[in-house]
């Protein structure tokens, strides 16, 4: 039976949301993994949105093809990446008589050579491993033992879902197909939201393991393709009670990592992993279970947030106590609200904030402080010289091994233009000079992709790539594929949140949820 045939129950339908049936596969202007409010679409945006309508539908023409059709593709991408490059180009008339240096930009062929396209954005063959990605389990006890959680994740479904109950529209088949057959992804880390415990968590760490265990038998090539962490809440509840079910999952499981918010709590009040009685116990027990990574969201405010701990000081700071362990900082610290430019050390949120708490603890790059890219690249690559700024700092800060590859799939949907976007992009010659950034070599983008995180999780690239050549998963990707071209399977890019600042707003404004904004 073919793998598609095994996750049959993943759903035929279309979804229809504001760009029709067929998705853009990136769009202009900000997004949300339905965590945080975005700013709102800008007339820029709306412009090079058009744009990427009218590149597309000229291409499909020229081809003798449907516009759904040609969407699937490769060619859809370069015609997006075009649009953002063309978008930066545009200056006043002022910045024409001194133009600044350009910071980023996307190198594909013309959209409508559907062939080079595939090529350069498809075909270069690194080992992807995406340290971020979440679904949910929809008869978990989560549904009924926490309205806010559950009340959140409906809202963020998109409109067209019609699966019954709607909360399949993210479960694990939904999941595997967005991963590992609609994306070159090979191996993902599988985390959660944030939840004080197994009866509240959308996906309970002993689901974690069955999705594990469930990918491993589809696979069956002898790869291990989906690591799981272990999210905590030390700072709801007895303190005791999170240490056990640390040990507990050990014993069980064991996870690659130990994940907390340390800004999250159902009553609104974070704590620190400086904090003698709640964070220094906490990573003090992973230590000595012998889980030897320790991941912390920071930046990125989500709702509900303690602002006063969402600052990446105490995970920088820990790291010198604990100097035979990793700390990743999921999203870098990035913020939404501080764009990114060159290093500013007196910088209290965004990127930057990050840096100057390496600098104040003295943390060389290439230590024991790590960080991954999800949310940030997805959202900034729409935004070329911001992204170069975000990448170019932390490359040359945290180090060249230590950015790790993350999409928050499957909020955004398949990570597949994600992974082609990062293919195109280059940091130009001129900050390369200006700021010192290191050039996007395939070398230092195949570090960025999935090297840098098989060292830390000890996983042989080499052995996984050899062992996937017969995995059923990777046979099928092409299957799937024509069935997402034919109509017959939903859209990659097909968003599973809100992303826009009104679907974020208006399930904020929805009577299932009081999640408010930090």
């Amino acid at each position: 039976m073919s793998v598609v045939a095994g996750i049959g129950q993943y759903s035929r339908r279309k979804r229809e949301q504001e760009d029709g049936p067929t998705h853009l596969p990136l769009r202009a202007g900000p997004v949300s993994n339905g965590e945080y409010v975005p700013a709102g679409e800008t007339a820029r945006d709306r412009a090079v949105n058009e744009l990427i309508r009218t590149t597309v539908e000229d291409a499909a023409a020229t081809l003798g093809t449907d516009r759904r059709r040609f969407l699937q593709g490769a060619g859809a991408v370069a015609a997006s990446l075009a649009a953002f490059q063309l978008a930066g180009c545009g200056t006043s008339t002022a910045s024409r008589r001194a133009p600044s240096p350009r910071g980023g930009t996307f190198t594909t062929p013309p959209p409508e050579d559907t062939a080079a396209c595939q090529q350069a954005l498809t075909g270069t063959g690194e080992f992807i491993f995406d340290v971020h990605t979440q679904h949910v389990i929809p008869s978990g006890p989560w549904v009924q033992n926490s309205p806010e959680t559950t009340g959140l994740v409906l809202s963020m479904l998109p409109p067209g879902c019609t699966d019954s109950p709607r909360l399949d529209c993210v479960d694990r088949a939904t999941y595997l197909h967005d991963l590992f057959l609609a994306s070159d992804t090979d191996v993902a880390m599988l985390t959660d939201v944030p939840n004080s415990g197994p009866s509240d968590a959308p996906i309970p760490f002993p689901e974690a393991l069955t999705t594990q265990q469930i990918t491993a038998g589809l696979a069956q090539g002898g790869a291990s393709r989906l690591l799981v962490e272990n999210i905590i809440a030390p700072n709801v509840g007895p303190l005791g009670v999170t240490l056990d079910e640390m040990s507990s999952a050990v014993h069980s499981g064991p996870p690659s990592a130990f994940k907390v918010y340390t800004a999250w709590s159902p009553s609104g009040r974070g704590f620190s992993l400086e904090d003698p009685a709640i964070g220094l116990p906490t990573v003090q027990h992973a230590h000595d279970l012998g889980v030897k990574v320790f991941v912390a969201h920071k930046g990125l405010p989500l709702m509900n947030f303690d602002a006063a701990f969402n600052h990446p000081e105490d995970i920088v700071s820990i790291s010198r106590q604990f100097s035979d362990m990793n700390f990743v900082v999921y999203h870098a610290a990035w913020d939404p609200s501080h764009a990114e430019g060159p290093y500013d050390a007196t910088a209290t949120t965004g990127i930057d904030s990050l840096l100057a708490s390496l600098d104040r603890h003295n943390v060389p790059p290439d230590d024991n402080v790590w960080v991954d890219l999800a949310t940030v690249w997805r959202q900034l690559l729409t935004q070329p010289d911001q992204a170069a700024h975000a990448i170019g700092k932390l490359l040359s800060r945290v180090g060249q091994h230590r950015v790790m590859w993350g999409t928050d799939a499957i909020w955004y949907g398949s990570p597949q233009a994600q992974i082609m976007a990062m293919r195109a992009f280059q940091i130009t010659p001129e900050f390369q000079d200006l700021y010192r950034y290191p050039a996007l070599t395939a070398e230092v983008k195949a570090a960025i992709f999935g090297l840098n995180a098989a060292d830390l999780f000890g996983v042989d690239a080499t052995a996984t790539r050899c062992a996937l050549a017969s995995d059923p998963l990777t046979s099928n990707v092409q299957e799937t594929a024509q069935l997402r071209s034919d109509g017959a399977l939903p859209s990659a890019w097909s968003p599973h949140g809100p992303t826009t600042r009104r679907q974020v707003l208006n399930w904020l404004a929805s009577s299932t949820t009081r999640w408010l904004p930090a």
